[in-house]
């Protein structure tokens, strides 16, 4: 009598125990993705038949998906993909994880301009593209400049800029902050520049530090040394009343605020703007000469 083949229900309490053995973030649910991935399902199908047994080549499918999710290695980069204000987006290792805090840029973005609005704005430090491309979605008859000083995370934005079918609206260029960028023709700068200080790596989870682009995540040693060089910039490229959204370390807002007042007198509606934890996440400023 052949011996009883495992349920999905089995396999999916024996993978959330072996990811709790490894200490990843969120066991649970990193097991459903997991398995729903190998099985090319939706991680909801999972819980329509719980007691389906496994056949072998299914197991042989999870396996080795499971055993990079317990090395760390975060779900996103398994999955190549990251939802980001409702859009899906293709994600490797060559750029930064898309995280609901930088949504807040969209909904800033959607307050100061009109949706039928013909704007055009840079991305600075555009890693995936998600913001460029859902603020292009967002503002149909915008123009966008996307760069990233890390040519392969340009790639990676391109292909999302074409997959949602905004690159025409988009010119890419590789290149350090807005150094390259000459003419005042830019009414809206958004960033979300590495901003996590050297200091606080061994603070930060194993899995960001590990597997996320170090030059993505850290702005130098005390994590806020791109700000003002971007600042820079920005008084040279922006249009007279045009803004700038950066976003920030949860205790960097005030003192990047008094920073910008003391760069000029140009600068005004300065202001701090709280994600959804309350977390001072966004700075916005204007550019007035």
């Amino acid at each position: 009598m052949s011996p009883m083949r495992p349920t999905l229900r089995d396999i999916l309490a024996k993978s959330t125990r072996y990811l709790t053995e490894k200490n990843v973030d969120s066991p649970r649910l990193s097991a459903e993705l997991v398995i729903a991935h190998a099985l090319g399902l939706n991680r909801l199908d999972l819980f329509l038949d719980l007691d389906k047994p496994m056949s072998e080549p299914e197991l042989v499918r999870i396996r080795p998906i499971l055993a990079r999710r317990g090395t760390g290695e975060p779900i996103a980069y398994i999955l190549g993909r990251r939802e980001f204000y409702g859009l899906d987006f293709h994600v490797t290792p060559e750029v930064l994880i898309p995280r609901p805090d930088t949504e807040l840029g969209v909904e800033l973005a959607l307050k100061l301009f009109d949706r039928e609005q013909a704007f055009c704005f840079a991305d600075v430090g555009t890693g995936s593209g998600a913001l460029c491309v859902t603020l292009l979605k967002m503002f149909p008859h915008a123009l966008a400049m996307a760069t990233d000083i890390s040519s392969g995370a340009l790639n990676v934005a391109t292909g999302n800029l074409r997959r949602h079918g905004v690159d025409h609206r988009c010119l890419r260029t590789t290149g350090d902050l807005l150094q390259h960028v000459k003419g005042r023709s830019l009414e809206l700068i958004v960033a979300n520049l590495p901003y996590i200080g050297e200091k606080e790596a061994k603070l930060l989870s194993r899995e960001v530090v590990a597997f996320e682009p170090r030059r993505a995540l850290f702005g130098g040693f005390e994590g806020d040394e791109l700000f003002h060089p971007l600042l820079r910039n920005a008084q040279e490229v922006l249009v007279n009343g045009g803004f700038v959204l950066l976003e920030v370390g949860t205790s960097q807002a005030k003192g990047l605020c008094d920073r910008i007042r003391d760069m000029s007198p140009r600068w005004t509606d300065i202001a701090i703007h709280k994600d959804l934890a309350g977390h001072e996440r966004y700075v916005q400023a204007r550019l007035r000469w």
